[in-house]
């Protein structure tokens, strides 16, 4: 897995673009490592992560590991409200299964197969 990221000013959001093979549960957990460190480094509450170039690897299971909050992250990071966009080329059964899980666990997500959809969500606050 390959990713690259930029800050968008206007909207403030964190957009992290996800290249490559993502293999669940390992590159799950390191993408939340990189959102903590954003937050710790930057403050950022709003990451689009595009996964529209990235090939998922891993089943259902893995998806139950979704939300798993490093051991290392702060009780700060813990008790803000972060918003997170997942947008995929197109979405199936996987991950509307993982917006529900992550849902339930209390996280604040949503598939989107269009940023601008996904941009629009983050003005809904």
């Amino acid at each position: 897995m390959k990713y690259t990221t930029k800050f968008d000013k206007v909207n403030e959001i964190c957009i992290i673009r996800v290249k490559g093979e993502l293999r669940r549960p390992d590159d799950s957990i390191a993408i939340q490592k990189f959102v903590r460190n954003v937050y710790i480094e930057k403050g950022c509450c709003r990451y689009l992560i595009d996964m529209r170039q990235a090939q998922i690897i891993g089943g259902k299971e893995d998806t139950f590991s979704i939300g798993i909050i490093p051991v290392d992250t702060d009780l700060k990071m813990k008790m803000t409200p972060h918003k997170v966009a997942l947008v995929y080329s197109s979405t199936n059964v996987d991950e509307i299964f993982l917006e529900k899980v992550a849902v339930n666990k209390g996280y604040n997500i949503k598939v989107f197969t269009k940023i601008d959809k996904a941009i629009e969500w983050f003005k809904t606050d």
